[in-house]
């Protein structure tokens, strides 16, 4: 008798603990995110004045560098509403099911306010080359996908941390500690590793066998033939795998190392759906050529962000979620 009672009162311990880490961990995210807005702002800013007194020597018109400025402006005043919002940390809340219902709205919201954005501004934005600029190399998008990449693996790492340290979940450990590695990777491929901050000359050698001129791997004439479709054929499989994966039952009913959590913390949910459409949706259309009247190839771009930004929350979700288990205790 004593001893179920001892062992109640211990689980009861276990997960007041769990769930006051979780909470922890809600307000850690809160603050991740909005020093990487804060952040980014600062450098996109600072990059954008340099570009506009840079412009008077090259005798180029300045002004189209303040709209860079003042994109840079709104992710300093974002990341500081996001720092201290208190609808942030309710919607963060994985304990609430109003909180979840919220989600499930927010990812419409997103999906909606993207495709918004690409069809105000191509029908604001009257000249292609104008829009190009906007999205391409050294544009609002670019930076929004880097900030997002950077900000992902620096949540990666810390699941990666978390599952090492404490949770001794080593093989989990090691394949997120890669995930971060690789979000690195391609954030400094989106800002072609740094060459449309600084503008430095691509290397001859470089030049030669890059389809856009730049510092890049993935603009190589030989990925860039395959890039459009493969981007397309990854963002439709994770639609599916999101949709149609089955409930399985050793899933949903085995838990990590006796806590409150199970394995599906590791899965993108359901609710994620409307992102990977946008980007499955978008990225057909520029693979087959499709509609080229309204969809053109550097809208390749929006369909990168909806990517970036579904994996990015995903793996703040995860993180959030593994604060509900109780530490491991290493034998």
């Amino acid at each position: 008798m004593n001893r179920s009672l001892t062992t109640r009162s211990e689980d009861q311990q276990s997960s007041g603990d769990g769930r006051a880490e979780s909470l922890m961990r809600q307000t850690t995210v809160q603050q991740i995110c909005g020093q990487a807005f804060v952040f980014f702002g600062v450098v996109v800013l600072g990059v954008s004045f340099y570009k506009f007194f840079n412009a008077f020597w090259l005798n180029v018109s300045p002004w189209p560098e303040l709209l860079l400025g003042s994109a840079g402006l709104m992710l300093i005043i974002t990341g500081r509403i996001f720092r201290n919002s208190t609808f942030l940390t309710s919607l963060l809340s994985e304990f609430s099911p109003s909180a979840r219902t919220q989600r499930s709205l927010l990812m419409l919201a997103l999906t909606f306010f993207i495709m918004g954005c690409v069809v105000v501004l191509k029908l604001s934005v009257q000249d292609v080359l104008r829009y190009k600029r906007l999205l391409g190399e050294g544009g609002i998008v670019e930076y929004l996908q880097a900030l997002i990449l950077f900000t992902s693996a620096w949540v990666s790492w810390l699941i990666s941390r978390d599952l090492w340290k404490r949770l001794f979940m080593r093989l989990h450990a090691v394949i997120y500690g890669i995930f971060s590695v690789a979000m690195v990777f391609v954030g400094l491929e989106e800002i072609a590793w740094g060459q449309v901050l600084f503008g430095w000359k691509t290397p001859e050698n470089i030049a030669a066998v890059n389809a856009q001129n730049q510092t890049t791997f993935h603009n190589l004439k030989f990925f860039q033939s395959h890039l459009d479709l493969n981007l397309f054929l990854f963002s439709t499989l994770i639609l599916i795998l999101v949709i149609w994966r089955p409930d399985f039952g050793l899933i949903r009913s085995k838990r990590l190392n006796g806590g409150s959590t199970s394995l599906t913390a590791f899965f993108m949910p359901r609710y994620f759906w409307p992102l990977f459409l946008c980007a499955a949706f978008l990225s057909y259309f520029v693979a087959t050529e499709s509609g080229t009247d309204f969809i053109i190839n550097i809208d390749q771009e929006w369909a990168e962000l909806c990517l970036y930004l579904a994996l990015g929350l995903g793996l703040l979700r995860t993180y959030i979620l593994l604060g509900n288990v109780p530490r491991h205790e290493h034998d």
